[in-house]
């Protein structure tokens, strides 16, 4: 059987010069968005993420050139053209969307990219030999199935994990769902951060221009995630109450006195502290307290897909709060 060592050399230069031209543009757009990622978006105090971010930008702009100097020197159908394309316009469209405000991961951009390019891929790759037989449309739609299906697990089970269940499971210890009702109330001494779902999470607490928003009583939407009913929101609704009222920041230090397990509820005892960092905003309106502290008692119960929530809190001996009026 004779060899075609001319075909042979075809593709060992086309497979040379599509590593060259992936490798060419990977540099320019690492470089690219490693520059954009340290002067516009994450700064010298996050080069780790900047580090991602031009990691993310090579792959995507060194796999696009590959796939344009294909499609010019191979030559493929129109189909296999855009089949190939539109996984890249519809990732610089997402980016467009993403970088006026980054609030959502990288990560999810890239993991779109993977998925969508590798449809594209496939795609080509069936349309190329359309007819050499059924064996191929089935390899084909096996594999997209797979990926389809893979794809639509793990973005469930992620996100069924962030939203705890969609809301329907708890905290993974009593101790973890009292802090992170702390965080997300925006008055804990203890700082906005907070586990969920066994990572450390920045409670959604009003920062910056919207910094007087606090003084409104605005908390983490997640705070209504942690308890079982709106009850234990009577015990915060006091303070956010001071807050809108009288202009003033206020901070409630918790410090755990006891606790008590009895089966399916725990039991947690604590003296909470009133502090505050002063009068920010606006206004003259005054009022005063006839101590420094106040009792509160978390129960805890067990939910039906796991973990803990908050259902009761009980004020004991609360601070009295009088109004002082408007002062002269």
């Amino acid at each position: 059987m004779e060899i075609n060592a001319k075909g042979r050399r075809s593709r060992v230069t086309g497979v040379a010069i599509g590593g060259l031209v992936f490798v060419m543009a990977a540099c320019l757009g690492g470089a690219a968005g490693a520059g954009v990622g340290l002067f516009r978006l994450f700064g010298e105090t996050k080069l780790s993420t900047v580090a991602t971010f031009g990691i993310c930008c090579a792959l995507v702009v060194g796999t696009h050139a590959v796939v344009i100097w294909w499609a010019i020197a191979a030559r493929p159908g129109r189909a296999s053209v855009v089949a190939t394309q539109v996984p890249y316009l519809m990732t610089y469209c997402a980016f467009a969307v993403w970088w006026p405000d980054p609030w959502w991961p990288l990560g999810y951009l890239a993991w779109g990219w993977a998925a969508c390019t590798a449809v594209g891929v496939l795609t080509a790759w069936w349309l190329h030999g359309l007819r050499s037989g059924p064996r191929r449309a089935i390899v084909y739609l096996c594999a997209l199935a797979v990926l389809v299906g893979g794809n639509t697990i793990a973005v469930g089970a992620h996100v069924w994990t962030r939203t705890r269940g969609f809301g329907l499971a708890g905290e993974l210890t009593p101790s973890a769902a009292v802090q992170a009702l702390e965080a997300t109330s925006c008055l804990s001494d203890t700082g906005d951060f907070y586990h969920k779902a066994g990572e450390m999470t920045l409670a959604e607490c009003p920062t910056g221009e919207n910094h007087h928003e606090r003084y409104e009583g605005v908390h983490d939407e997640e705070f209504d995630e942690l308890i079982t009913s709106d009850q234990p929101r009577a015990a915060w609704e006091k303070w956010w109450t001071v807050q809108n009222v009288y202009g003033y920041f206020v901070e409630l230090r918790f410090k755990l006195h006891e606790q008590q397990e009895h089966g399916e509820t725990v039991v947690m005892t604590f003296n909470v502290e009133f502090a505050s960092e002063g009068k920010f905003m606006s206004g003259d309106r005054m009022f005063a307290i006839d101590k420094k502290s106040e009792s509160w008692v978390f129960t805890l119960a067990k939910v039906a897909l796991g973990g803990w929530k908050v259902d009761r809190i009980e004020v004991r001996d609360p601070i009295t709060i009088t109004d002082r009026g408007v002062m002269p």
